[in-house]
């Protein structure tokens, strides 16, 4: 069997088609954070510190969460529709499986976010022109990226599981990413305990102070992305924060799944 006959490659590939057929999808998870990169850039990227980076060069890889974190809402899209058209009750009584389904999603909305990575990258740091301290740096933030990304789907499975609709959840993820994203500090930066309940705090950070910074792991996480401006270290470093983005990574997509299964029972 090639790699094309896999059954949930096929779904994955039936995944992106539909993508592209369907130009929201496209609209909000590529053209809405592209906007307000652009905007955000000729508001805060007048001044620079005494480093030479401006207030953006800090601020985009909030801007990147708030791209990747729209994963939430398209999983929970996608995998509301399988459940309201029956698509569910029909792969429980084939050979393909739900198992292969929720691969198949996997694999299709990790290749969406990616792309969705590098456009961004290609807009900010080679557009643009932000800083960043080498290729090294910006490859290890693209792999954070990218591990937030499976985060967030899997919340998405989460929200999809609980909703009755494709409606009820196309709204209840995008209250539920809006609220995380400004909570967590990635779009408009602020000094508060709350940012650490956050996923995105954790992934924007480790990501701002490798890429932009050129911090290692044994250093220690600030508690805000306005460096220099009142932000003090936390007792956690960036590899434990890198532990604490793979653990709600995992803990999100195994309980979306055991919850989504519960759910969609005969």
């Amino acid at each position: 069997m090639t790699i094309l006959e896999n059954k949930a490659i096929q779904i994955s590939i039936k995944n992106l088609k539909d993508k592209l057929r369907h130009w929201q999808y496209m609209f909000f998870s590529l053209l809405l954070p592209i906007m307000f990169t652009i905007m955000f850039y000729f508001m805060f990227s007048g001044e620079e510190d005494p480093t030479g980076r401006t207030g953006f060069d800090y601020g985009f890889p909030g801007m990147i969460m708030y791209a990747i974190g729209m994963g939430t809402m398209n999983a929970a899209i996608m995998f509301a529709q399988d459940k309201s058209s029956g698509m569910l009750n029909r792969l429980d009584t084939m050979p393909t499986g739900r198992k292969n389904m929720f691969l198949g999603a996997l694999i299709s909305e990790s290749f969406f976010l990616m792309f969705q990575i590098v456009i961004m990258f290609i807009i900010g740091y080679a557009i643009l022109g932000l800083y960043y301290e080498g290729p090294l740096e910006l490859f290890f933030g693209f792999l954070i990226a990218v591990l937030f990304g499976i985060s967030a789907v899997g919340l998405g499975i989460i929200i999809a599981s609980i909703s009755k609709n494709v409606e009820v959840a196309n709204a209840f993820s995008l209250l539920v990413f809006m609220v995380l994203i400004f909570l967590s500090g990635s779009m408009m930066p602020f000094e508060s305990p709350i940012v650490y309940f956050t996923p995105p705090y954790w992934a924007k950070q480790i990501f701002l102070q490798i890429t932009v910074l050129g911090h290692g792991l044994n250093d220690n996480l600030y508690n805000t992305s306005m460096i220099g401006v009142g932000a003090e270290t936390i007792p956690i470093t960036l590899f434990g924060g890198l532990l604490i983005v793979v653990a709600y990574t995992i803990v999100f997509i195994i309980l979306g799944i055991i919850i989504f299964q519960k759910k969609t029972k005969f």
